[in-house]
């Protein structure tokens, strides 16, 4: 086995003088904190609330082919695009202004997909908004990273901003049936705009102060050559994942790839890289990346399909499938927390490995649960998978951001951010593609052949539309037919929960393998 990298303690922020005491945070600037999550927390609920609002969606806005996966994550693809070019930008022009520059466009953003009228519509107003999360999280990073120079507050202050983050993500299904059972979908998006105006006003006051280098290059060529890559290329694969096999789906996905290579090949040669290659030379930077590819992978198209079948299989409402998902929400954030801990721990590897083990186990409660579908063991599984798993990806994050020089933290975030969106994006794209053929297939071949056959294919289109098209049929063939996406739904969502389960086991396979050749901490 090798040796470890020689790296500074990935557990602190930055590299500091070991015979001088880092000097401790002030109440302004945990204040500043305390502002900074606010909004972070808000960012990432919409990733997730958008799962449990596509239903209505779907009925609202008749989104066709792959439109309903382009509008769950066309803002995560054009985040992970821009991401790069934001960690340098931030550099730039400092981290607050390009940070109160993001809050500025989510705003607005947010306005344009509350008020979508057609699919197009907001199909663009979720694109603004991942171009200004792109260029919120690293800016967010680097002022957490400067601010909190002390090793034990850094500690604290990366899990409570990441806690904001996890708790988003979790709370959204909650959160957004609250809203969904009062107004219409499209209020999800505008809760936004009073927490963006909370940031606008505070962040001056609060926020560390601007820190810009004029120095800093952005090679243009780069980040055309980046976005179009990542657009390509996903465009491409998405097409193909759901079953367009076409020559211009061939070709996209072709030249995506030719492009991803000419970055790469441009990063090496340029004299101002948009991103230092140097970066992955470190193993344990090497390793969270993967990681973190991984489970971002396993854990989105499970996180996506369960708020739908709680709704169109077993009929609950927004609210009440939020109120199901209360108790992951709550796990999630206080899982999150439990970070410091795991930084403390002798054996992190061992550690961390156990979490995903336990995550796995109780993705296949999950699978064996579904179909008669006990809410209490359901509510138990996934509040144990998110507080195990929640560590599991923050102690990642941070070992992969510190092992970065503090200059080149803005880098190593947007990296972190983009692995993590691609994993997400590729996840709904691939496996999302993929439950969605199945679900097509076992809805056909449940389905009565009596059935008109364009009947059959609107119900197809997406998971939430056999319901208008029952609705549409009525009496016996309207139910025959919800009885037979009842059945294909489900099989959907325990195979995206078997993909879910098998990757966490293998995750803590890789841990167990890798712990003495990796440093941890």
């Amino acid at each position: 086995m090798s040796a470890p990298d020689t790296q500074p303690n990935p557990t602190v922020g930055g590299n500091h003088d070991a015979a001088a005491p880092a000097p401790k945070a002030s109440t302004r600037q945990w204040l500043g904190l305390a502002i900074l999550v606010i909004p972070l927390f808000m960012l990432s609920t919409d990733i997730t609330v958008l799962y449990l609002a596509m239903p209505a969606i779907a009925a609202d806005l008749t989104p066709a082919g792959s439109q309903p996966l382009w509008i769950l994550h066309i803002g995560e693809f054009l985040s992970a695009a821009t991401m790069i070019t934001f960690g340098l930008l931030a550099q730039r022009i400092g981290a607050r202004r390009l940070l109160l520059c993001a809050v500025a466009a989510y705003g607005v953003a947010s306005l344009i997909a509350a008020y979508a009228v057609n699919p197009e519509m907001l199909i663009g107003g979720r694109a603004l908004l991942g171009v200004a999360a792109a260029a919120f999280t690293p800016a967010g990073m680097i002022l957490v990273r400067r601010t909190f120079r002390n090793p034990k507050q850094y500690n604290v202050a990366f899990a409570a901003y990441m806690a904001a983050f996890a708790g988003g993500m979790a709370a959204g299904p909650p959160l957004g049936g609250l809203i969904l059972e009062h107004f219409w979908w499209g209020a999800v998006f505008l809760i936004n705009v009073p927490v963006a105006a909370i940031l606008l006003i505070g962040g001056p006051l609060l926020l560390e102060r601007n820190h810009s280098d004029r120095g800093v290059r952005i090679d243009a060529p780069s980040v055309a050559l980046s976005m179009a890559a990542v657009l390509t290329l996903v465009y491409g694969l998405q097409e193909i994942a759901t079953g367009n096999l076409s020559a211009l789906s061939l070709l996209s996905a072709a030249i995506g790839i030719g492009l991803l290579l000419m970055f790469l090949r441009r990063q090496r040669t340029t004299s101002a890289p948009l991103l230092d290659l140097a970066l992955f030379r470190n193993k344990t930077l090497r390793l969270m990346l993967i990681l973190i590819f991984i489970g971002a992978f396993g854990m989105a198209t499970a996180d996506m399909l369960l708020p739908q079948f709680l709704q169109i299989v077993r009929g609950l409402s927004p609210l009440q499938t939020g109120l199901v998902l209360l108790g992951p929400a709550i796990g999630g954030t206080a899982g999150t927390m439990l970070t410091p801990l795991f930084a403390r721990a002798r054996r992190k590897g061992l550690a961390l490995a156990g979490a995903m083990a336990t995550t796995g186990a109780g993705g296949a409660v999950i699978i064996l649960t579904l179909p008669g579908a006990n809410l209490v063991r359901l509510i138990i599984a996934l509040t144990v998978i998110s507080v195990v798993s929640a560590p599991f990806m923050t102690l990642a994050s941070q070992l992969l951001i510190s092992a970065a020089p503090e200059e080149k933290t803005g880098s190593a975030t947007a990296v972190q951010d983009v692995t993590a969106s691609l994993g997400m994006a590729s996840s709904l794209a691939f496996l999302g593609g993929g439950v969605l053929t199945l679900y097509r297939r076992m809805l056909s071949d449940r389905a009565d052949a009596q059935l008109p056959e364009e009947a059959l294919d609107a119900a197809g289109e997406s998971f939430g539309a056999s319901a208008a098209v029952a609705e549409g049929l009525g009496g016996a063939q309207g139910s025959q037919l919800m009885e037979a996406a009842d059945a294909a739904f489900t099989i959907a969502t325990q195979t995206g929960y078997g993909a879910f389960a098998g990757i966490s086991l293998a995750i803590a396979v890789v841990l167990v393998l890798v712990r003495r050749q990796v440093r941890f901490g």
